[in-house]
C-alpha cells in the first residue's frame, strides 16, 4: 500500500508538472521568403531577453515565461522580424526577407572577409589557446552520463475495472543509462592518460565496458580532426580549415564578461570531406574558443554543444561541459553501443551480416542517444604524475563497485527518478531478449568464433578447398569463460575428400595472470602446411569469410608437432609469445634435401621462437577484464626470431629465421587512404625448402586468363605463379592506394584502388633442393594492380600486370583478373 501511495503522490506532482513545462514551449522554422531554404543559426528571441539559435534545418524550440509577447528573429543578410505569440499557436514558420547589408558595416563582400581573418587569427593563436599547447600538464575530473531515450517517453494511466485500484504505467526509466566518473592527466609534449575511477551501467550484473571504446567525449576543436563515434570531421580551426569550411559573422555576444564573436561555419565539400556546420563564439582579444555548438544532418542526426569556462590567471578558456546528441537520420551508419545487432543500446541499426543474422529485436522508434560530460576540479600546471599504464585509458579495478555515496558525492548532473527506473527496466530487456548472451555471440563472431555453452567453435574450420585436400570440412575451437577463467582446452577434427586424411589437433591451457594475459599452453597437431609459408605468432589475425590463397595451393608438407608455449602482455601496446616446438616432417611429394652429403625427405625440426606485436602509436583501453584497441595507431611493427637446433629433442638440422613486418596506413578525411607493408625475412645455416620463404604468390599453374579467375589476396603477388619462386632471404614493399569512394547513390558507393607490389630475394644453395625447379629472386619482381571494390555487395575486381626483370613473352602470361571480397560482418 506504501508503494501505491508513493506512486499516486508522484503522479499527483510529476504529471500537472510536467504539463506546465510542455505548454510553455513553441517550436518554428525559420526559412528565406524568396526560396523557401532553411536559415541556419538564426538567432530568435524572446521579449523576455532569452534567446536560441536555429538548428542546421532551420528549426528552432524555445521555453517561454508569461511576460513574452513576441518573438524576434534576426539573421546577417536578412532583415530581421517581429512575431506576436498568440496562446493557439505552438508553432511559427518565420519568413525573412533577404537584403544586401550596408558594406562599410559588415564587409561580408569585400575582398577579405571580416569572418576569415577572425578565423585566421584563431588559428595562428592555437599554440596559446589550445590547452595542450599552452599550458606545461593539467588534470581534472569528469562526470559522464551516458542515456538512450525516447523522445516520446512519459507517464500514461488506465483504470483497471477489474481492480480498485489504479494501474500505473510508466515508461519506466531510460533504454540505456550509463555513468562514469574519470581523472584525465595530461603533460608536455604529448602524454595523456584517463583513469576510470568508476563506471555504472544500468540492469547489468557484471561489467559493461562498451560505452567507453565510442569516443563520445571529444575534447578539442583545436586539432586537425574532430573525432566522434568511429567517424573523423574537419575540425574548424584545423590549419587547413579554409579547405574545408567556409565563414560568416553572425553577431557579436558576450560570454563570462568578455565579448565574442559568433562565426558561423559551413563544409565546402561535404560530398567529400566530413565536416560540421555550427557556430563557434571566439574571444574578440585572444581569439580562443568561448563556446562551440555543430550540427549534422545526414546518415544519423547529430548535436554537439561545448562550452568553456575563462581563467584570469592562465589567460585560458578551458573545456568545462559538453553534450552530444545523436538521432536516427536516413540510415547507413549504427548508432549503438554493442553494434547494432544487439537492440539495447540501439538507436539505429544499418544492414549488415551480423546484425541480420543475430538481430535481437527490432530497435524501438523515437530513440535519440546523449552524452553529457562535466569536467570538475580543474588544475593546471601543476606536477602531474603519469601512470606508466601504455593503454590510454585505464579501468581501475573497483571502478564497478562505487557505493551509492560515492555517486551521490560525484555526479555533477542530476539524477532523477526516471534514471532510478532505468535498472529495473533494462534488466528486464536483459533477460527477456538474452542479450547478455547475444552480446557475447556477436563479440565472439566479430573474432571468428561461434559461442555454444561452454565452447567456442571457430568459423575457420567448418569449410575450406584447396587443391590437394578438394573439400575440408571439420570442426574446431575453444572452451570459454563458461567452462573456466583459468583453463582452456582446444582442439579440431578436419576431413580432406581429396586427399582422404583426417587431420586434427588437440590442447590445453592455464592462465597465469590475467591483467597481462599470460597463458601457458600445450598443443599437439598432426596436419599439412604450406611450403615455403612464413606465419607470424602475434600477427594480427582479422577473421574473413574467405582465405584468398587458399583455394589454389597444392605444395604441401605434413608434420606431427608437439609444442609449449608461453603468451605474456608486456603492455597493451606489445604482446609476446614465447614457443618451444618438435615437428617432424613428411613430404607429401618427391622433394628432397641435401644437407652433408645426405638426402633427407622426412626430418625432424626442433625450435625455439619468439614472436612479438608492437603498436606504440595505438591507443588502447585497458580495463579488468581485457585489453582493447580504440584507434589504430601507424606504423605498427610484427616480428619473430625462431632458432632450430641438431642433436636436442631430436632435431636435424641448425638454422635460424628472422622476420620483421613494418605496417603504415595514411587515413584521409575524403576516407581515401595509402598503405605502405615492408616486409622483410631472413635466414642462415641448414634449412630445407619447407622452412624456406615464398613471397605469397596467387597466380594458378594455369594458361588462359580466365582459368586463372580466383580471389585477389591482401598483400599477394597476383601475378607471380605458385611455386615460381622460393628464397632464404627477401625484403617485399606493397604500396595500395585506396581512392574515396565513387558516390553513385547514398547506398552504392565502389571504391577504386591502385596496387604496386615489389619484392627482391636470394637463395643461397638451390642445387641443394632436389626434384622441384623454382627460381631466385634476385634480380626483384614487380607488378602494378587496379582493384574496383564493392561492386556487387562486398564483390568486386581485381586486374594485375607484371613488369619488370620477370615480365614474360606473353601479354596472357603477365596479365591477372580476379575478383575481391571486401565484406565487413
Amino acid at each position: 500500500m506504501n508503494k501505491f501511495i508513493r506512486t499516486l503522490l508522484f503522479l499527483a506532482l510529476f504529471i500537472p508538472f510536467s504539463t506546465c513545462i510542455g505548454q510553455n514551449i513553441i517550436n518554428g522554422h525559420v526559412i528565406n521568403s524568396e526560396n523557401g531554404d532553411p536559415l541556419a543559426y538564426a538567432t530568435v528571441k524572446t521579449s523576455d531577453k532569452k534567446q536560441t539559435l536555429t538548428n542546421i534545418d532551420g528549426s528552432f524550440s524555445i521555453k517561454l515565461t508569461a511576460k513574452d509577447s513576441v518573438l524576434t528573429v534576426s539573421y546577417i543578410g536578412f532583415s530581421s522580424k517581429t512575431t506576436p505569440i498568440t496562446k493557439f499557436s505552438e508553432y511559427y514558420l518565420i519568413k525573412l526577407e533577404p537584403f544586401t547589408e550596408d558594406l562599410s558595416a559588415v564587409m561580408l563582400y569585400s575582398e577579405e572577409s571580416p569572418a576569415d581573418k577572425i578565423i585566421a587569427k584563431a588559428i595562428q593563436r592555437k599554440s596559446k589557446n589550445d590547452p595542450e599547447k599552452a599550458l606545461k600538464s593539467f588534470q581534472y575530473k569528469s562526470y559522464n552520463k551516458f542515456i538512450i531515450d525516447n523522445e516520446a517517453s512519459g507517464i500514461s494511466t488506465q483504470s483497471d475495472s477489474s481492480s480498485i485500484e489504479i494501474r500505473t504505467i510508466i515508461n519506466q526509466g531510460r533504454a540505456y543509462l550509463s555513468e562514469k566518473t574519470a581523472t584525465h592527466l595530461f603533460k608536455k609534449p604529448n602524454k595523456r592518460k584517463e583513469l576510470v575511477e568508476g563506471i555504472k551501467t544500468a540492469g547489468f550484473n557484471k561489467p559493461v565496458y562498451d560505452v567507453l571504446s565510442l569516443k563520445a567525449e571529444p575534447l578539442s576543436l583545436y586539432k586537425s580532426n574532430y573525432q566522434l563515434f568511429d567517424t573523423d570531421y574537419a575540425g574548424p580551426l584545423a590549419n587547413g580549415a579554409f579547405n574545408n569550411y567556409s565563414y560568416k559573422i553572425l553577431d557579436t555576444t558576450s560570454i563570462e564578461g568578455r565579448a565574442s564573436y559568433m562565426i558561423y561555419f559551413k563544409p565546402k565539400r561535404q560530398k567529400k570531406v566530413a565536416g560540421l556546420e555550427g557556430v563557434l563564439y571566439l574571444d574578440t582579444t585572444s581569439y580562443a574558443i568561448q563556446k562551440a555548438t555543430a550540427q549534422l544532418l545526414g546518415a544519423v542526426k547529430l548535436v554537439v554543444n561545448h562550452n568553456y569556462s575563462y581563467y584570469k590567471e592562465h589567460d585560458l578558456w578551458f573545456p568545462s561541459n559538453q553534450t552530444i546528441t545523436l538521432k536516427p537520420g536516413t540510415g547507413g551508419k549504427d548508432i549503438s553501443v554493442f553494434g547494432g545487432s544487439i537492440s539495447l543500446g540501439t538507436v539505429q541499426r544499418k544492414k549488415s551480416i551480423l546484425n541480420t543474422v543475430i538481430g535481437s529485436g527490432e530497435v524501438e522508434s523515437g530513440l535519440f542517444l546523449e552524452s553529457s560530460t562535466v569536467n570538475y576540479e580543474i588544475k593546471f600546471n601543476e606536477e602531474v604524475a603519469i601512470p606508466k599504464y601504455a593503454a590510454t585509458i585505464n579501468v581501475l579495478k573497483n571502478a564497478n563497485d562505487k557505493s551509492v555515496n560515492y555517486w551521490e558525492a560525484n555526479r555533477q548532473i542530476p539524477f532523477t527518478l526516471k534514471d532510478e527506473f532505468t535498472s529495473q527496466k533494462v534488466d528486464s530487456i536483459i533477460r527477456t531478449r538474452n542479450i547478455e548472451k547475444k552480446i557475447r555471440v556477436k563479440k565472439a563472431i566479430a573474432n571468428g568464433h561461434l559461442p555454444a555453452g561452454i565452447w567456442d567453435f571457430d568459423l575457420s574450420k567448418f569449410f575450406k578447398f584447396n587443391n590437394y585436400e578438394g573439400i575440408r570440412l571439420g570442426a574446431g575451437g575453444t572452451t570459454n569463460a563458461g567452462f573456466s577463467e583459468k583453463t582452456r582446452l582446444q582442439g579440431y577434427l578436419v576431413y580432406g575428400f581429396k586427399d582422404a586424411q583426417f587431420k586434427y589437433g588437440f590442447g590445453a591451457g592455464t592462465l597465469l595472470r590475467k591483467r597481462t594475459d599470460t597463458w601457458l599452453d600445450l598443443k599437439y597437431s598432426d596436419d599439412i602446411r604450406e611450403v615455403g609459408s612464413y606465419k607470424y605468432l602475434k600477427g594480427i589475425n582479422d577473421f574473413s569469410i574467405l582465405e584468398p590463397r587458399f583455394v589454389n595451393i597444392s605444395f604441401y608438407y605434413k608434420y606431427q608437432a608437439i609444442q609449449a608455449g608461453l603468451t605474456h602482455r608486456f603492455t597493451p601496446k606489445l604482446e609476446t609469445e614465447w614457443v618451444i616446438n618438435r615437428s617432424d616432417i613428411t613430404q607429401i611429394g618427391n622433394y628432397a634435401y641435401i644437407n652433408d652429403d645426405r638426402s633427407y625427405k622426412d626430418y625432424t625440426i626442433a625450435e625455439a621462437t619468439i614472436g612479438f606485436l608492437y603498436r606504440p602509436f595505438s591507443t588502447f583501453l585497458n580495463t579488468p577484464e581485457s585489453n582493447q584497441i580504440i584507434n589504430k595507431g601507424y606504423p605498427q611493427f610484427t616480428g619473430q626470431i625462431s632458432k632450430s637446433v641438431s642433436n636436442i629433442l631430436g632435431g636435424d638440422f641448425d638454422f635460424t629465421k628472422v622476420g620483421l613486418k613494418v605496417e603504415y596506413q595514411i587515413n584521409r578525411l575524403d576516407l581515401s587512404n595509402t598503405q605502405f607493408t615492408l616486409e622483410g625475412n631472413y635466414a642462415f645455416g641448414d634449412i630445407p625448402l619447407t622452412h624456406a620463404f615464398h613471397s605469397f604468390p596467387n597466380n594458378p599453374n594455369k594458361a588462359e586468363i580466365l582459368n586463372r579467375f580466383s580471389i585477389a589476396g591482401k598483400i599477394s603477388f597476383e601475378t607471380m605463379y605458385f611455386n615460381e619462386f622460393f628464397s632464404d632471404r627477401q625484403a617485399a614493399l606493397h604500396i595500395r592506394h585506396q581512392f574515396r569512394p565513387i558516390r553513385i547513390t547514398d547506398t552504392y558507393k565502389p571504391e577504386l584502388a591502385i596496387l604496386n607490389r615489389f619484392v627482391i630475394g636470394d637463395f643461397d644453395d638451390i642445387n641443394a633442393h632436389q626434384n622441384i625447379e623454382f627460381n631466385s629472386l634476385k634480380h626483384g619482381f614487380s607488378e602494378a594492380g587496379l582493384e574496383i571494390n564493392k561492386l556487387l555487395g562486398g564483390f568486386g575486381l581485381s586486374f594485375a600486370y607484371r613488369y619488370g626483370a620477370y615480365h614474360l613473352p606473353s601479354f596472357k602470361e603477365n596479365f591477372s583478373f580476379k575478383f575481391t571480397l571486401r565484406l565487413k560482418i
